[in-house]
């Protein structure tokens, strides 16, 4: 098995979308590269399952019904400071004041739709790749 396919089988995705499309096509391609997938409706239950699932990625769309990705970001950072995680947002429209907020945040990512699963998941494994050499290092 390769190294990244070792990588991905060690750590869980939370998708929170209110499309079923998208959710459905990040959650076959991360499943597809070993992943443990979690998904989410609105920015509420993607709150709910960050909680119980403390994921080490997030991929949350911006316009979401019963709570916006920014407040998803917002109410999620006592749990950042526990559980560290990778927060990638996915949106068409974002106003400039949003985006600034969003870019303030070193662990947060900004990618436009219409988007690439394939550049979501190498993100991500980026992500996770610089955090085994983080631990490595730190071991030594």
């Amino acid at each position: 098995m390769s190294d990244d396919a070792q990588n991905a089988k060690k750590h869980t995705v939370l998708i929170v979308d209110d499309e079923p499309y998208v959710l459905r096509v990040l959650r076959l391609k991360f499943e597809n590269a070993g992943y443990r997938v979690v998904t989410a409706v609105n920015g509420s239950d993607g709150l709910d399952k960050l909680k119980k699932e403390r994921p080490r990625v997030v991929i949350s769309d911006q316009n979401m019904p019963r709570m916006t990705g920014i407040e998803l970001m917002e109410a999620s950072k006592d749990l950042y400071k526990e559980n560290p995680f990778l927060l990638i947002f996915l949106t068409s429209t974002t106003e400039q004041k949003d985006l600034d907020r969003i870019l303030e945040n070193s662990h947060t990512f900004f990618i436009s739709k219409p988007f690439s699963p394939r550049q979501i998941l190498q993100k991500v494994g980026d992500y996770l790749s610089s955090l085994g050499s983080e631990e490595d290092q730190a071991g030594s």
